[in-house]
């Protein structure tokens, strides 16, 4: 199980989710934001991670604790041997080139994560044999609110930018017929 977690703080540390959601999320998983939204099976949910990661140059994970409780049958399969995870964490988010401004460094997020993982759902599938069935994320929203106008600033700033390149090769190659 501590196998499994690791790997998973390391895929998403790495900002590399470019592999298969299969590997890490089940494809009937259900993931609770502390916003309200639900994100219904693993594809969703890989692909609601990477636009909320793709922002920033770098996350890291800081665990406080991380506790595993065996899941009542009650509430899952007890064929899966599920277990929870619930883990005391603050993440850490950062951009390659710094606002100016006191506080601006980067952006720590106190949050609350649980996983209830277990036996993969799809033979092949999952990491270790296993894999995310259920999650949920708890975080203070208000610690985003003075940073969130210049993450937003600087996505604008790439997606124009990106656009602008787009546009004058386009341009230059219309030159060049």
């Amino acid at each position: 199980m501590l196998s499994f977690l690791g790997r998973y703080n390391d895929k998403v540390d790495s900002l590399d989710l470019s592999g298969s959601y299969h590997d890490y999320y089940a494809p009937s998983c259900k993931f609770y934001n502390t916003n309200g939204a639900v994100y219904d099976g693993g594809e969703a949910i890989w692909t609601w991670m990477k636009g909320l990661f793709g922002v920033f140059d770098t996350v890291r994970h800081e665990h406080k604790s991380i506790r595993i409780f065996p899941a009542a049958a009650e509430e899952w399969d007890p064929a899966s041997n599920a277990q929870w995870v619930f883990i005391d964490s603050t993440t850490f988010f950062q951009f390659a080139k710094k606002p100016s401004g006191p506080d601006q460094d980067e952006i720590q997020m106190p949050r609350f994560l649980g996983f209830l993982v277990g036996k993969s759902e799809v033979e092949g599938q999952g990491t270790d044999g296993l894999q995310i069935l259920q999650a949920k994320v708890w975080r203070d929203t208000r610690t985003l609110v003075p940073k969130q106008a210049w993450a937003v600033q600087r996505v604008l700033r790439r997606l124009t930018i990106g656009a602008f390149e787009r546009h004058e090769i386009n341009r230059s190659e219309s030159r060049d017929r």
